[in-house]
């Protein structure tokens, strides 16, 4: 009985017609919500409390704060303008929320048996590599808070003047196992794409 080769991982979020017949697909990943989208979330909120506390002061709406709504009210014709201000910030807010949600999806990082990848858009498509005999070293960096909340940002050093080696990866989830897969990625590499990759556990 011939044995025939395990079924190589489908990519999810990288283009899957990227790869070549031969190339593992070892990890690809986006960059963590966790990076993205509490600072805009947290604006949202305060600003839409805001608009909607003044809103209850000048309208007599349910879940007036008392201390709030009487300043308000001293406010005298100029509370409407400060309603329309917050109603404006609300709108920054949002828009703020939906640019850093562009910018989370629009990215992917991806290791492979020979490269180390980055696709960038949505509608387009652009596509910047590291052959995995270019890289030199992976460096992680993780803050405090960074290391509780498990990301960190991801530095590939590599020959041949990549930009890809000039940037920081911010917002990789579990940075030190995608540190692992893209130096276990170059064990091998001068016996040709075949080579095996060892395993990260």
């Amino acid at each position: 009985m011939v044995a025939t080769s395990a079924p190589r991982a489908m990519p999810r979020l990288l283009k899957a017609t990227y790869l070549a017949d031969q190339e593992a697909l070892l990890d690809e990943t986006r960059a963590t919500a966790l990076f993205y989208f509490p600072g805009p979330i947290l604006l949202l909120l305060i600003f839409g409390l805001l608009t909607w506390f003044s809103l209850a002061a000048v309208h007599n709406w349910p879940g007036q704060i008392a201390g709030f709504s009487t300043y308000f009210r001293k406010l005298g014709s100029w509370k409407h303008y400060v309603v329309d201000l917050f109603l404006v910030l609300d709108l920054i807010a949002v828009l703020f929320l939906l640019v850093r949600y562009l910018r989370w999806v629009r990215t992917v990082y991806a290791v492979t048996s020979r490269r180390v990848i980055v696709q960038r858009g949505i509608l387009s498509r652009d596509f910047d590599e590291i052959p995995v005999s270019q890289v030199r070293g992976v460096d992680v960096h993780q803050s405090l808070g960074q290391r509780i909340l498990g990301y960190g940002t991801v530095r590939v050093s590599s020959e041949g003047g990549s930009r890809l080696g000039n940037e920081d990866w911010k917002g990789i989830p579990k940075p030190f196992r995608f540190q692992k897969l893209i130096e276990n990625s170059t064990i091998g590499t001068p016996s040709g794409p075949s080579a095996p990759v060892p395993p990260v556990r």
